[in-house]
């Protein structure tokens, strides 16, 4: 989901923690440990789920740090999977909603999150002070707002996408926030620029960078951010200082810093030091951190490098904003003229071009705006389609073709908008186009409403034979 059609979410998220479930001496209902269980239905509300995964040390004994994960397909096991390492490693109960995804109504979601979060709530034993949400694209940003609306939330783990639009952000130093982004995300300018602004607002908040496109980060990569709370708890004190992990945590990301450095990326190694002197203030090499730190940001190459990102970034957001705005434009009104269609067009190959050449940062730009056209000409295009305004629900599908000519799905949704458009010719071409670039599923096309008043022409029948 980006940034571009989120409305506000107006969650409310009833918290009411009961002492008594909490004590030693309280029995989970549903304690199988050491597995991922697919759905576990919440009790006050059966027909919201969410899957679970315990520790296999799991007890009632103790109290447990909790992560509340979003998918934004509602994908439970998926998205718990990702956490599996470092809920063994670092002891924490994860769960995922198995309903809260994109485009579900703001009312019916803010009942998912809230059945969630009381049958955890009610069923295990939680550390209230180490209680996160985590979660990827759509659901990162539901992440994100319900620590904003909830200081009972000690950190956000917010992968692929930052907040929504318009948030409120009363509530930012209440909780720490690790934003984890691939170098080919569409998302990746906006939480590079999540730095500054939320640093601006006294938010703990950090970014990680990985090789990757706009999809959930491997389980090494999660496990970094979970070990990344678990410092932030213990400087905060909610967690018992642990020197050897401290030590260890220092050594690794001094040593990663350095290496970047060694390699010359400038801003990535200003970037790792300065996370470093922020979350080991207390260590003994804090001051030397500080004068390389210094001298690398007073350096020419430095300045250089910075400069570079910075107009590249401009570019970038130059070009995102160029196109989407005539696709936009384009849809309102109902049409693509041919003037339009070569322009988007020309700018498309010339993106496809930048992938193919062997400067880094051409491809990683190219790649993003390609990917952020494509998911706003889906997401407009299946919004104007759930509004019966199938003309601007084709124009969106148009250029959709052009960034994706090799999609067969995109064809089909074509046909669809067509004839539902009452454009047979159009719908007939499209739909032959999908069943050229391999869309062999007969029954969903004679089943599907869209296409019933094309059943009785010779073409669509002929274009059905070649499915047989």
């Amino acid at each position: 989901m980006t940034k571009y059609f989120l409305t506000p979410l107006l969650l409310v998220i009833f918290l009411s923690i009961n002492i008594q479930h909490l004590s030693a001496g309280y029995v989970s209902e549903y304690q199988v440990k050491g597995i991922i269980v697919d759905t576990i239905r919440c009790k006050s509300n059966p027909k919201f789920s969410y899957a679970l995964y315990l520790p296999t040390n799991y007890s009632d004994v103790k109290k447990w740090p909790v992560i509340f994960v979003f998918d934004p397909g509602a994908r439970g096991k998926v998205a718990v999977s990702g956490f599996v390492q470092a809920a063994e490693k670092l002891g924490f109960i994860i769960v995922c909603s198995n309903n809260s995804r994109n485009q579900l109504p703001e009312n019916e979601l803010s009942e998912a999150i809230n059945s969630l979060f009381l049958d955890v709530e009610d069923r295990f034993s939680i550390d209230i002070r180490r209680i996160y949400t985590a979660g990827f694209s759509g659901g990162s940003r539901i992440a994100s707002m319900i620590a904003l609306q909830n200081k009972i939330v000690s950190g956000v783990i917010a992968c692929g996408a930052g907040f929504p639009g318009e948030s409120d952000f009363r509530n930012t130093l209440s909780f720490s926030y690790i934003g984890l982004v691939g170098n080919r995300d569409m998302n990746y300018i906006e939480m590079c620029d999540l730095v500054k602004k939320m640093d601006n607002l006294g938010m703990n908040i950090e970014i990680r960078i990985f090789n990757g496109g706009h999809s959930w980060p491997s389980s090494d990569l999660l496990l970094e951010a979970v070990e990344w709370m678990e410092l932030q708890a213990m400087n905060k004190g909610t967690k018992i200082k642990n020197p050897a992990f401290i030590n260890a945590q220092f050594e690794k990301y001094n040593r990663k810093a350095r290496l970047l450095l060694k390699n010359g990326k400038l801003t990535e190694s200003a970037l790792a030091f300065e996370y470093l002197i922020k979350d080991f203030p207390n260590h003994v090499t804090s001051m030397k951190l500080n004068e390389t730190l210094d001298s690398l940001e007073k350096s020419s190459g430095y300045i250089k490098a910075l400069r570079n990102w910075n107009k590249n970034r401009e570019w970038e957001l130059e070009m995102q904003n160029n196109l989407i705005s005539k696709v936009l434009k384009q849809a309102r009104a109902g049409s693509l003229p041919d003037s339009i269609r070569i322009s988007v067009s020309s700018q498309i190959k010339m993106l496809r071009y930048l992938e193919t050449t062997k400067d880094t940062n051409n491809q990683l730009t190219a790649s993003r705006v390609l990917m952020l056209l494509n998911t706003v000409c889906f997401e407009t295009g299946r919004t104007y389609f759930s509004l019966k305004q199938f003309k601007a629900a084709s124009i969106c599908y148009q250029v959709q073709s052009m960034v994706e000519p090799k999609d067969n799905s995109i064809q089909f949704l074509l046909a669809k908008v067509y004839a539902l458009d009452n454009d047979t010719d159009n719908s007939l071409k499209s739909l032959e186009k999908a069943i050229k670039l391999g869309f062999n599923n007969r029954k969903l096309i004679e089943s599907d409403p869209a296409f019933l008043p094309l059943k009785n022409q010779k073409k669509f029948r002929d274009i059905l034979m070649e499915l047989k």
